[in-house]
């Protein structure tokens, strides 16, 4: 491979690692700020989903970087997790957002008997 096509290739690869760490945080941020669980739940889920884009981001990453027998089992770990992750937060995201409307419905009705 041409040192050209690979430095694009990490460039890449860094840029999808950061944008993917950034929006793993800003869900976790705000799982910790809700109060309600479905919504804690979602965001926890979407944080995980955007968790394991950055772990395959970075073995792609790695692999380019250093083509070695011990980063090809690091990198076959690190697949084998982020893969997992995408997949769970992905189910978990789409079941609690269905859920979101029931939770939104019963926080307006504790919400009017609070002011009752």
């Amino acid at each position: 491979m041409s040192p050209e096509i690979m430095s694009t290739f990490v460039a890449l690869a860094v840029t999808v690692m950061i944008l993917a760490l950034i929006f793993a945080i800003l869900n976790l941020a705000r799982s910790l700020r809700t109060k309600r669980d479905v919504r804690k739940a979602y965001h926890k889920a979407r944080s995980r989903f955007y968790f394991g884009i950055f772990m395959i981001a970075f073995a792609v990453d790695q692999v380019l970087l250093f083509p070695t027998l011990v980063t090809y089992i690091i990198v076959l770990v690190l697949l084998f997790f982020g893969i997992l992750n995408m997949i769970y937060g992905y189910k978990a995201s789409k079941y609690f957002k269905g859920n979101l409307p029931i939770e939104n419905k019963a926080w307006e009705e504790f919400e009017q008997q609070k002011h009752k």
